[in-house]
């Protein structure tokens, strides 16, 4: 997924790249619980650099400041960047052998735990009630969104969503410099954001 220059995440569909992807057991595990990791190498081709990074992420996002994956969960956005980028013509045995040889369990170890506090984004404070469950109630059960759409301008990454079961559509800016949604719309309704520091959720902006 390229960043773009243009106003609407609309115009940014998915866009399919071909990658190469390994999976390595890594021992001693720096991560209780997880044996395997899924390495992709992406030629990029805005970038022009061949890139090696995780492959579990939801999608990925490049631009003038190199590559990031992106997961999305219920309601929580996590990043994390790449480990290697290289120059597009350096050959995929080079590439690979290059990250095989000088790749710590430690640099894996740390992008794990960055992904998990500081670039952990919350999204659900700025959606409306209940918006990530399987119905408008408490009780509910939670469900993985879905990505309709991505654009990156200016460090801003618009995120085009939808709820996979009530299929309530939304929308969220998120300022990737401060981890913040800076802007939201539910169901075509802006939302308040400041009224999730008292409710936990936002309520739509009142109009004038």
């Amino acid at each position: 997924m390229p960043g773009s220059t243009g106003p609407s995440a609309i115009k940014s569909k998915y866009e399919e790249i071909k990658v190469k992807r390994a999976v390595y057991e890594i021992v001693p595990n720096p991560i209780n619980g997880h044996a395997e990791y899924s390495m992709l190498l992406i030629h990029d081709p805005y970038t022009k650099k061949k890139i090696l990074i995780e492959g579990d992420y939801t999608f990925y996002v490049s631009d003038n400041l190199g590559m990031k994956g992106f997961w999305l969960g219920s309601g929580v956005l996590l990043s994390g960047d790449s480990f290697y980028e290289l120059p597009e013509t350096n050959q995929d045995d080079t590439a690979i052998a290059h990250f095989e040889e000088d790749f710590k369990p430690e640099e894996l170890r740390q992008e794990q735990i960055k992904r998990l506090s500081v670039n952990r984004m919350v999204l659900r404070d700025a959606l409306s009630p209940y918006y990530t469950s399987d119905g408008p109630y408490a009780g509910g059960r939670l469900v993985m969104l879905q990505v309709e759409a991505v654009d990156l301008t200016d460090g801003i990454l618009r995120l085009d969503i939808r709820n996979p079961v009530t299929k309530i559509p939304a929308i969220v800016w998120i300022d990737l410099k401060t981890k913040k949604v800076i802007k939201s719309v539910v169901n075509g309704q802006e939302m308040d954001l400041s009224s999730s520091e008292q409710n936990g959720f936002s309520v739509p902006l009142k109009k004038n």
